[in-house]
């Protein structure tokens, strides 16, 4: 009887610890390794690689014909001109004397960038055997149409009025203004309306050929292993929760990921104070701080080939504000930009200690186009006026106007509406106008009118 109970208690024991090993198995994930084959075969959207030639592109052609102010009626016309300035041979590079500034009664074309740029980039965007020495920066481009001008043919300006502006010679200078002066032959114009800003003049198109339109999209799923791998050494570690908001929060203790609708925001906050300090100090001693994180920033897209690009869409560089250590890639339909406040429309990087510490990005990629409906917009003269008039505007406090889109999710389909708007750009964020109805919404503020 006794031996009976000690085989009963052993068989006991037994099945026990068989349960326990079979949860153990089941429970166990293992330690895992990213590999540089693991990274570049799973952690990937499936989209494509950019070059700081792709990405940097101007916001506005501005032709200075005749003591009027001219612009492309099609909006893409923009890039084909940008394109053959690149190629063209600049030389002679040296710093513009000082009190030297735009000639206003010379016919010229001002090319716009929507940020400063390293003067070190001329190399990359343009054709020429020189390396450039200066250490400085360029908003806007001024291209002079005079054959008989000797000197200061194309000049790079600096955005800061303190800042050294740049100059070089153009070869072949006359070709160059016949180009020019065929396209006003091959081209449709149409006339712009110069405002003065806080900080700078904007040109407003009378007539606006923008339409909205319409998209089919395919959703990029977070809740993936490939997807998390992104942003995670381990996925196999990340665990989900819900937060107050409605998204949902992945963490592995050290890195979040919130996702929330078709956006995601993910922090490293393994980057310790210390350790951004250090990377301000680093940044403080290269030679271009913007350089750098231009640079990292599209390398870390490229990795896992984040770009979610077609004919039509497009992203061009936007921000790049060294002080916060921060880069904006905006999202461009036929080379009109795209806004909203929901983290649709851009891609962010925030780099510290040479290591992403903040990436935001959208979760869907735009597919198919269809035609909508017209949308009621203002006419530039009417819009200064209603800026002029509006006691929640003051164009003093306006940094910059644009006409482009809003894009918002239709409730309840598979379309993205991209909405011609007026996009005004305040310290309170964005605020977008489309008729004279205007509703203040605080910061990032969505101001609309009907579609």
């Amino acid at each position: 009887m006794k031996f009976e109970a000690i085989k009963s208690i052993l068989l006991t024991f037994l099945i026990a610890l068989s349960l326990l090993l079979t949860f153990a198995i089941w429970n166990y994930e293992g330690e895992y390794e990213e590999s540089a084959n693991d990274r570049s075969t799973d952690a990937q959207l499936e989209g494509s690689e950019a070059t700081k030639q792709s990405l940097i592109k101007p916001s506005q052609i501005v032709f200075h014909w005749d003591q009027e102010h001219l612009g492309f009626h099609q909006k893409t016309d923009e890039l084909e001109i940008f394109q053959a300035l690149s190629d063209w041979f600049l030389y002679d590079f040296t710093m513009l004397e000082e009190g030297i500034g735009v000639d206003t009664e010379k016919e010229r074309i001002e090319i716009v960038f929507p940020t400063p740029l390293p003067s070190q980039y001329i190399p990359d965007l343009f054709t020429t055997n020189e390396t450039i020495r200066i250490d400085n920066q360029f908003k806007r481009i001024i291209l002079y149409l005079d054959e008989n001008r000797t000197t200061n043919q194309i000049i790079f300006d600096n955005s800061d009025p303190n800042g050294i502006d740049i100059t070089a010679q153009v070869q072949n200078i006359s070709q160059v203004i016949q180009y020019v002066t065929d396209l006003q032959a091959e081209k449709e114009f149409d006339t712009l309306v110069p405002v003065e800003l806080s900080e700078q003049t904007v040109y407003l198109p009378t007539e606006q050929t923008i339409k909205g339109r319409k998209f089919r999209y395919t959703e990029i799923q977070a809740d993936t292993n490939s997807f998390k791998s992104i942003f995670f050494p381990n996925p196999f570690s990340v665990r989900s929760s819900r937060n107050a908001e409605g998204g949902t929060v992945y963490s592995d203790g050290t890195r979040e990921m919130i996702v929330k609708g078709y956006h995601v925001e993910f922090t490293n906050f393994s980057v310790t104070d210390d350790q951004a300090q250090n990377n301000q100090n680093e940044l403080n001693t290269v030679q271009d701080p913007a350089d750098l994180l231009i640079t990292r920033s599209i390398d870390h897209i490229n990795a896992h080939k984040g770009w979610l690009v077609d004919e039509s869409i497009q992203y061009h560089l936007y921000d790049v504000n060294a002080a916060y250590q921060f880069v904006e890639y905006r999202m461009m339909y036929e080379n009109f930009p795209v806004f909203s406040n929901n983290g649709l429309s851009s891609m962010s990087v925030v780099i510290q200690n040479n290591t992403i510490y903040q990436y935001n990005r959208p979760l869907m990629k735009l597919t198919y186009p269809y035609d909508r409906a017209e949308t009621d917009l203002m006419s530039a003269k009417d819009l200064i006026q209603y800026l002029k008039d509006s006691n929640d505007f003051s164009l003093e406090e306006v940094y910059d106007i644009q006409l482009g889109y809003r894009i918002e999710q239709q409730a309840g389909t598979q379309f993205f509406d991209l909405i011609p708007s007026w996009c005004i750009e305040t310290s309170t964020g964005m605020q977008f106008i489309s008729n004279n109805v205007q509703k203040n919404q605080g910061g990032n503020s969505n101001a609309m009118g009907s579609n």
